[in-house]
């Protein structure tokens, strides 16, 4: 199970490409991690200077009714499954500025906002800005994603057009509630897509993510139900291990082939469809025990549970190697 990449997700929808100009009332919701990115900042310039024109775009891009909604901080990080996601981006140091509207920028953006701590602030500083300028401001108790199409729908009923603003494709991935592929390796949204329209059957496997009171055993088998599938094995008479052992036999044969490929084993996918499961009740505002659905405590906060299994007989690991060209010491 790997991270994978989820802006193939996009190909499966039509893009508009003449400027779409809505007759009638328009409300705009307003991903406030997008909005960081939109306006360049300008050296010398002082913080509240740089606020004033994130409110000035707001006001000639969209007009007054508008919502921004930022990603919410944790009181207790440690106690947040989305904590690890921002522990893995961070790729270089960034040092932690005390700063207000007064205080001239020494830094860049980029660099700036690397520090979560640095970019809690900022959102602090901006939020007073544009509820100075009557702009309504949320922060999301965790998962923007969900606080955006939620608020988005919530005013629907009073407006003849919403719009949501922002480049996350977990929005997309939210409204069609495809994150659980989202780790298997070699597997794209658009298969997915595929395989629900082709095997119906397999949407009353894939309702028991909808279900509350889903136990971790039904989780998990059909969790398994639709990855057999997935990987083009038949779920009524093949489990994952059957079908990566048939798999690995059929790929055997061929002068290369990527062992990540397989089907993954019975014990990561059934942590997967755990997690997958948790992270649906999440979005359904269900609120769940991510420790009693294979998640686990670390000094930096909660991680996912690792796959306790090797992946294969220690006899079968020591007579295959990686496919890495040269100076890999990962594999040995």
């Amino acid at each position: 199970m790997r991270k994978g990449t989820k802006s193939s997700l996009y190909t499966s929808f039509s893009p508009i490409t003449e400027d779409v100009k809505p007759e009638g009332s328009q409300y705009v919701v307003v991903d406030g991690g997008h909005l960081l990115h939109k306006i360049v900042w300008r050296q010398q310039a002082t913080f509240g200077a740089i606020a004033d024109r994130y409110v000035q775009y707001l006001n000639n891009k969209y007009g007054q009714d508008i919502t921004v909604i930022f990603y919410g901080f944790p009181d207790d990080d440690k106690k947040s499954t989305k904590n690890c996601e921002p522990l893995r981006r961070a790729a270089h140091f960034s040092p932690d500025v005390m700063f207000h509207e007064e205080t001239v920028l020494q830094y860049t953006k980029e660099k700036l906002l690397a520090n979560e701590c640095n970019k809690k602030r900022f959102i602090e500083l901006l939020k007073k800005a544009l509820q100075k300028a009557n702009i309504c401001v949320q922060q999301a108790v965790e998962d923007a994603d969900l606080a955006i199409v939620n608020t988005a729908i919530s005013v629907a009923p009073q407006y003849d057009y919403v719009r949501v603003v922002g480049e996350d494709i977990d929005l997309l991935v939210l409204l069609t509630a495809l994150a659980s592929t989202h780790t298997l390796f070699g597997q794209s949204k658009n298969k997915f897509i595929s395989l629900f329209l082709k095997h119906e059957e397999l949407l009353n496997r894939a309702a028991t993510f909808l279900n509350p009171q889903a136990t971790t055993e039904q989780v998990t088998e059909a969790g398994e139900n639709v990855l057999v599938a997935l990987y083009g094995g038949d779920p009524a008479t093949q489990n994952l291990d059957e079908l990566r052992y048939h798999s690995f036999v059929k790929a055997a044969a061929k002068t290369k082939f990527n062992l990540a490929r397989l089907p993954p084993t019975t014990d990561a996918a059934q942590l997967h469809a755990m997690r997958s499961y948790h992270q649906v009740q999440t979005w359904l505002g269900n609120e769940k025990d991510p420790l009693k659905w294979d998640w686990m405590h670390t000094p930096s906060g909660l991680f996912p549970k690792k796959s306790e299994k090797d992946p294969a007989p220690e006899s079968l690991l020591q007579c295959i190697s990686c496919t890495c060209k040269k100076g890999c010491t990962e594999c040995m």
